[in-house]
């Protein structure tokens, strides 16, 4: 969990987990996630919360160029990654739970696992809710919250329940809510996390990746096109404002 000085835990945490955003499967399975639910969607401008190092709003700008993007992130060291992969889009610092939101407007806002990391997740989605004009799309862990999320600044873990009780008490009304990820990544993957040691679970997730690295990445994120999209710990939710 992170201490007194948040804003230093995580610039240091996006240093190790540069690589690991862009490459991992894991990742890479939930963008694919969030992709599929924007192909559901009309609109001309979308905004990342927590954009991290950029690699979502890439994939978005190259396949909706026309769009307006934006990307807010607490993290200097993420905020500087994602401006050097997009410099065209609208790259801003915000800290979430304390900044003032007035006058910020997009179409879409995406949540990508970032509100289990806030210490109140209530406030987060009301300054979502007064920054939507048209539909979040949030995604967060599910399953047991344990030693290794707890490190990594996770406050919770949610069922898909508690996403939709959250959302709606916050001014959304939730069209659309589905829990992913099994087994590969709910099952085996998980397990792995858990049987491994924590220093062999670094030396692999964490830091660099070079080639060799970036190889074995693309195969394993094969395996988790086995996923299904309707079972798993990873919970989605899609909703509108009211």
């Amino acid at each position: 969990m992170p201490g007194t000085d948040e804003q230093a835990f995580y610039d240091d945490i996006w240093l190790a987990w540069r690589d690991m955003q862009r490459y991992a499967p894991a990742p890479r399975y939930l963008r694919r996630m969030v992709m599929k639910e924007l192909r559901a969607l009309s609109f001309g401008s979308v905004l990342d919360v927590g954009c991290g190092e950029g690699t979502l709003l890439s994939m978005i700008a190259a396949r909706y160029p026309a769009a307006r993007l934006g990307g807010c992130e607490f993290s200097a060291t993420a905020l500087q990654s994602c401006r050097e992969l997009l410099p065209g889009a609208d790259l801003f610092s915000l800290d979430l739970l304390k900044d003032d939101v007035a006058g910020i407007a997009y179409d879409v806002l995406l949540s990508v696992q970032v509100l289990e990391h806030l210490s109140d997740d209530i406030v987060a989605l009301e300054r979502m809710r007064s920054m939507c004009m048209g539909t979040l799309i949030v995604s967060v862990p599910g399953g047991q919250l344990d030693d290794r999320g707890r490190r990594n600044g996770h406050y919770r873990h949610y069922t898909r329940r508690d996403l939709v009780q959250k959302m709606e008490r916050t001014g959304f009304r939730v069209t659309r809510s589905f829990t992913c990820g099994w087994p590969v990544h709910s099952l085996f993957y998980r397990q792995l996390l858990r049987a491994l040691p924590q220093d062999a679970v670094e030396k692999v997730g964490l830091g660099g990746y070079d080639r060799r690295k970036r190889t074995i990445m693309r195969l394993a994120d094969w395996a988790y096109r086995l996923n299904l999209s309707f079972i798993g710990t990873e919970v989605f939710a899609v909703g509108v404002p009211v």
